[in-house]
């Protein structure tokens, strides 16, 4: 006969995993584009070198994509710990995981589609990713000094 398993031990083996695999698959995919980006540079495709706007947020956009894969990998450490309530944990992994789609989605379809001289419609996904991303932090935040008293 096996023991139940507490629903906060069962968030906590759930939440290392998730963010195992989301960190794991973003960073190959953040990594496959910054690749990408560097052959476009090196074989010097016009459509990536001679617009400025592009360039610029199709680097934001790895950029972002590669650190918001990086924390996720370092949160599946933290989740094992978490001293967050349940319901604001499984809040804080899915706001984690979600600011890290929004936020470097945003930087790229700003740079794929843009207007002269002002990025497209896509970088308004950006602000609600780094606000999640923010939620997140904040949470965490006050977990971590709540632990200490």
């Amino acid at each position: 006969m096996r023991k139940k398993q507490s629903s906060s031990s069962s968030i906590e083996h759930k939440l290392a995993p998730r963010h195992g695999r989301f960190g794991w698959a973003w960073l190959l995919l953040w990594l496959l584009v910054g690749f990408t980006l560097e052959m476009l540079h090196g074989f010097k495709a016009n459509a990536y070198l001679l617009d400025p706007i592009r360039r610029e947020f199709w680097t934001l956009a790895h950029f972002h994509g590669v650190a918001l894969a990086l924390v996720n990998l370092i949160y599946v450490r933290w989740a094992e710990g978490n001293q967050l309530p349940t319901g604001q944990r499984n809040l804080a992994s899915w706001a984690l995981m979600a600011g890290s789609v929004l936020m470097p989605l945003g930087f790229f379809l700003g740079g794929l589609v843009h207007f002269e001289g002002d990025p497209g419609l896509g970088i308004f996904l950006a602000p609600p990713g780094a606000l999640l991303i923010l939620l997140t932090v904040c949470l965490q935040t006050i977990a971590a000094w709540r632990a200490e008293q």
